[in-house]
């Protein structure tokens, strides 16, 4: 039985937890002794350093550095690639080293083989962006158990000792690049997603970016010139809009000072003013709140506890606001927002090897089947997430208008398999092409959707046998994973004649690494130093 971890694989920030032999979820800190690691990546020729190192050269070698690659995770390495020592790095091998340096740091503390993972994404994640963090995982060298929702794993690693005592529990996860909302019910032996929306364009870098923005600006007034032309410049200033954000959690005013080009410009920021700069996105999480607690069909007085999740929720400004609008008591300590995620990780890493047939539970520690496993041998909690978006087609109606039909709606449990009878339009009607979309709503127009193309997740022409009437039936097959990834097949249901059985993501050319990608990938990160 391999050893599991979960990993929170952070845009700033990742972590590295696991079940110690007393049944605890407990950190696993870096070989700097460190709880967290800077989701910072370095290259130095055949030398990859991950984390604080990383992080504090980022002044001097900027050219050399890749941060904040949670956000360009599920581009293909057209549109988005670094270029180190005459090589490309996709987006996921460039997160697969950091996934390397928490498993290398995690192996040689707990003195043992770390094989398996359960890997955080955020809730709003799309398809290409779950595949595309299996694929760091892989290429990491773990065998990914599950792709697990951020606020899923926080709700878990809090209600594994509420059991019992049934809550709904609205887990509010602004990190360093995406915000999660989420609403979850605890009950006596299940965790369930009620409710989840998202922004994965908006974290913690966008209130670092207001005061980069707004310190140039200052500059530009007085000196006539623009310190966001230098790279060097730009990493210094962000580095100390960073530490005037985390001074101004605690203090009124914060000083910065920008140098360029042989001039200097001190700009006293105070919270008041930061906060004033950061108004539009403070909005953005307030409606998002409320949209969330919309779709759930519930108020603020049917949420028991609020748990704060990422350090972005660290910020006065962040709290005051989720105090305002729910009118209720905030304990920010109630979890630690930036452990809790990795720890609810670990937790299902453990409820997954319990369920899964080839592990045998009695080599586990006595404490840990005392915790996790019921007298019936099955875990003694169940966790139960919701699609994220909505899964369909586009269908042609009566009016020969191309519109979208739902197979799979938002919040309808995972794993899931759902099947759907369509009939032809025309008399000895060839071929039907299936357009597979994500995020559209039922009965919307095909006309009206701007960018539909960017909601599409592949298509397929299903080949029909000749002379079928109008009206023959077609039989598509919707199968979502535990990891929100999706398979389509799709048959005539006429006679036995030809059929398409397919793989969406066969059918188009995937903006993530395919199979052979990953392998190669596996292959050409060997021969780098990770450290």
């Amino acid at each position: 039985m391999g050893k599991v971890v979960g990993i929170d694989l952070g845009t700033t920030f990742s972590v590295i937890a696991h079940i110690n032999e007393h049944g605890q979820p407990e950190i696993i800190p870096n070989l700097e002794s460190d709880r967290i690691t800077p989701s910072v990546v370095m290259f130095e020729d055949n030398l990859v350093t991950v984390g604080k190192i990383a992080k504090q050269n980022a002044r001097a070698v900027p050219e050399q550095i890749v941060e904040f690659i949670k956000r360009e995770m599920g581009k293909s390495r057209t549109n988005f690639f670094r270029t180190f020592d005459e090589k490309d790095y996709s987006p996921e091998e460039l997160s697969a080293l950091i996934l390397r340096k928490l498993k290398q740091d995690a192996q040689i503390y707990l003195n043992e083989e770390v094989s398996d993972a359960v890997i955080t994404v955020p809730a709003y994640f799309h398809d290409a962006e779950r595949e595309a963090t299996r694929n760091a995982g892989k290429i990491a060298g773990f065998n990914v158990l599950q792709v697990l929702n951020e606020p899923t794993a926080a709700a878990l690693a809090y209600g594994m000792d509420q059991l019992g005592n049934n809550q709904i529990v609205f887990v509010f996860d602004l990190g360093g690049g995406t915000l999660d909302v989420t609403i979850m019910q605890v009950s006596d032996s299940e965790i369930q997603m009620l409710a989840t929306n998202g922004d994965h364009r908006l974290g913690g870098k966008d209130w670092d970016d207001k005061i980069i923005t707004y310190v140039a600006e200052m500059f530009e007034i007085e000196h006539g010139e623009n310190p966001l032309d230098d790279l060097h410049t730009y990493q210094d200033l962000q580095l100390d809009a960073i530490g005037a954000k985390e001074s101004l959690s605690q203090r009124q005013r914060a000083l910065i000072v920008c140098g360029y080009n042989g001039k200097t410009t001190r700009v006293e920021l105070l919270r008041e003013k930061f906060e004033e700069l950061t108004t539009d996105l403070l909005e953005r999480c307030r409606t998002l709140c409320e949209l969330v607690l919309s779709e759930a069909e519930l108020s603020w007085t049917d949420i028991d506890k609020i748990l704060l999740v990422g350090g972005s929720t660290r910020m006065p400004m962040v709290q005051e606001m989720i105090r305002t609008i729910s009118d209720k008591e905030i304990n920010p300590h109630e979890v630690n927002p930036d452990e809790v995620v990795a720890l609810g990780a670990a937790i299902q890493g453990t409820l997954r090897q319990i369920t899964d047939d080839s592990v045998d539970t009695q080599e586990m520690p006595e404490a840990v089947i005392e915790r996790f496993i019921g007298s019936d041998g099955a875990p003694k909690v169940t966790v139960t997430d919701g699609a994220t978006h909505n899964l369909g087609l586009v269908v042609l109606n009566s009016q020969r208008d191309y519109i979208i039909h739902v197979m799979i709606p938002k919040m309808t449990a995972v794993p899931c398999e759902i099947a759907d009878q369509f009939l032809t339009v025309d008399e000895n009607q060839p071929t039907v092409l299936i357009e597979v979309v994500q995020g559209l709503e039922q009965d919307q127009l095909k006309e009206h959707i701007p960018f539909f193309e960017e909601y599409k997740l592949g298509e397929c022409i299903l080949e029909l046998p000749m002379g079928l009437p109008q009206g023959s039936p077609i039989e598509v097959n919707y199968k979502y994973n535990l990891d929100q990834n999706l398979e389509v097949t799709a048959k005539s249901l006429t006679d036995d004649g030809p059929t398409a059985v397919f793989d969406i993501f066969s059918i188009i050319e995937r903006p993530t690494l395919n199979e052979e990608e990953v392998s190669q990938a596996q292959t050409d990160l060997q021969e780098l130093t990770v450290e």
